[in-house]
């Protein structure tokens, strides 16, 4: 039995099928639409996300991710194919995942290794509507709410993928909004479980210093002097080292993250956090001068580059006491 575990998040860039879904926007990602996305382009990127994700934290602890975090994923079909691809079919894992009413039909789900997680519980958790100045509806992502064994320790984790920063006031709202959302079930958690095991994980559509995650999940870079403060973001002190997930428009960001709650900090209760960091190899970088470092992605607009995704991964590792 291992002695260490990551656990992991991939942004993977509009892992769509080729197929259109009548329901949502998706029309850009078939053969016909305007990428173009044939099946060799989508068989090419699901060996490469495979790839990436059976390599996270690989070289640390011998081992991939006994679970994984996943982002813009439009259904069960890419995540069936992805699970098939030989870089992870040698390891024994399954998925969590429900449909949003996003209006592009992707969501956040969840991958995990069967011989080490013990799924209890899975369920989507919907965002309250929200109605545009013209009176339309606009629908966005679930959060996954997975809980669970690692091993022996009992786990809550919350997967997210929050508005993004176009619209900019509006979207502010929204993410405030499913943090609120969030953290009443976490207050709910703290109410009836001593000291859980809580993560949160996933593309926060803001860097690790904003008012989001101070205000709504009292996250602090400091593990040792967390006071009243609920969670612990690694992340901020990576950002700090000036590493980042992203760009946009030539500027570093790092808007994916992990939360931990103060009960990964005890080192001799369950699961203690060890590390974490940024999992950007050479082999997921654009390698050309001018864009050289930054994350080697699928498509630039229109254009096909045929790479991973315009995100780097992230993970933490965690050791077994």
């Amino acid at each position: 039995m291992q002695a260490f575990h990551s656990i992991a998040f991939y942004n993977v860039e509009n892992l769509f099928d080729t197929f259109d879904d009548p329901k949502t926007f998706d029309d850009d990602f078939t053969p016909e639409g305007k990428k173009h996305w044939t099946m060799e382009r989508y068989r090419n990127k699901i060996g490469k996300i495979a790839k990436a994700i059976s390599e996270i934290g690989k070289r640390r602890i011998g081992y991939p991710p006994s679970i994984v975090g996943l982002a813009e994923v439009e259904n069960k079909t890419v995540l069936r194919d992805l699970l098939n691809v030989s870089h992870l079919k040698k390891t024994p894992y399954r998925y969590v995942h429900f449909d949003s009413l996003d209006e592009r039909g992707v969501d956040v789900a969840l991958i995990y290794n069967t011989e080490e997680f013990l799924l209890n519980h899975a369920e989507p958790i919907r965002p309250p509507k929200f109605v545009d100045k013209w009176g339309r509806v606009d629908y966005t992502r679930d959060v996954l709410y997975v809980n669970g064994k690692l091993h022996e320790t009992f786990m809550h984790i919350f997967v997210v993928h929050l508005p993004s920063q176009r619209h900019k006031k509006i979207n502010e709202s929204k993410r405030h909004a499913i943090a609120e959302l969030i953290k009443s079930r976490i207050d709910y958690i703290i109410e009836n479980e001593e000291n859980p095991h809580i993560v949160i994980l996933g593309d926060f559509n803001t860097n690790p210093d904003a008012d989001t995650l101070h205000k709504f999940f009292k996250a602090t870079p400091n593990y040792m002097n967390q006071g009243n403060l609920q969670f612990f973001n690694p992340m901020e002190l990576l950002m700090a080292e000036k590493k980042y997930t992203t760009t946009h428009r030539g500027d570093w960001i790092f808007y994916d993250q992990m939360l931990f709650s103060k009960a990964f900090m005890n080192e001799y209760d369950g699961l203690n956090l060890v590390d974490a960091d940024v999992f950007n190899p050479y082999f997921l970088q654009e390698w050309k001068r001018k864009y050289r470092g930054i994350p080697f992605r699928t498509y630039v607009g229109r254009k096909y580059l045929g790479g991973y995704s315009d995100h780097f991964p992230i993970y933490a590792i965690l050791k077994r006491n």
